[in-house]
């Protein structure tokens, strides 16, 4: 059973392989289309062949728009496989042509990046230097300040949010006080039935504390006469 499955496995692995150089085959450049875009000799990359088949069809020989859009893609194609230099050249080869694209300043403005990049690097690695005071350092540094200022605005949409959740809150937070507010007034009201008898209770106790106080008096009278006032009585 296992000798069995070893050998389904070999013949489905052997069965896939042309299939998959035919695939590979499929991409290759006429030479024609490399002689008039020698850009594009000893390049491997298949999507970045897949753009120089479709530039050289014939079909799209006389169709100038997507020629220009195939075009602008194998020059971006060129920059993301760090080919910057191509890149470049694809670049100045449309403009010369009049062709004024938004993605080609970036591909370019890309590209001289990683240009700088790599030359850097080499500089730090191999080399062992730095940037000298009298051309490299200067022209790096205009370039920094320039993409400074030209840095996106900060996203403030979250701080949108934030602040208008921080408004309905301070919202609710002054509905909730002026409704205890109301409520507090309402309970230092007294009610009617309660003034009154809150009254009542009051006069009551005044006529209480009335009425102890003249028997106070009577008693402290009485105690207040003689001892010997019986015995004089006889």
């Amino acid at each position: 059973m296992n000798k069995y499955k070893f050998f389904l496995s070999l013949v489905m692995g052997l069965s896939i392989t042309p299939l998959t150089s035919a695939s590979e085959k499929s991409i290759e450049l006429k030479r024609g289309c490399i002689k008039n875009y020698p850009l594009v000799r000893d390049e491997i990359d298949p999507e970045l062949l897949n753009i120089y088949r479709q530039i050289c069809d014939r079909k799209n020989k006389k169709n100038i728009e997507l020629k220009n859009d195939l075009s602008i893609q194998a020059a971006q194609r060129f920059q993301a496989i760090g080919k910057n230099l191509k890149a470049l050249q694809w670049v100045e080869e449309l403009r010369k042509q009049n062709v004024q694209r938004r993605e080609l300043t970036d591909v370019a403005f890309l590209a001289g990046i990683g240009i700088s990049q790599s030359n850097l690097q080499y500089m730090r690695n191999n080399e062992m230097r730095y940037l000298n005071a009298e051309n490299t350092y200067p022209a790096a540094k205009k370039l920094s300040d320039h993409i400074q200022i030209s840095l996106p605005e900060p996203d403030t949409s979250n701080a949108k949010v934030v602040t208008a959740s921080t408004v309905r809150l301070k919202q609710r937070l002054k509905s909730s006080t002026l409704s205890n507010r109301t409520v507090g007034k309402a309970n230092s009201v007294s009610h009617p039935q309660s003034v009154n008898l809150q009254s009542r209770v009051i006069k009551t106790s005044a006529r209480d504390t009335t009425a102890a106080k003249k028997l106070q008096s009577n008693n402290s009278i009485t105690s207040g006469s003689s001892p010997f006032a019986s015995f004089n009585k006889n």
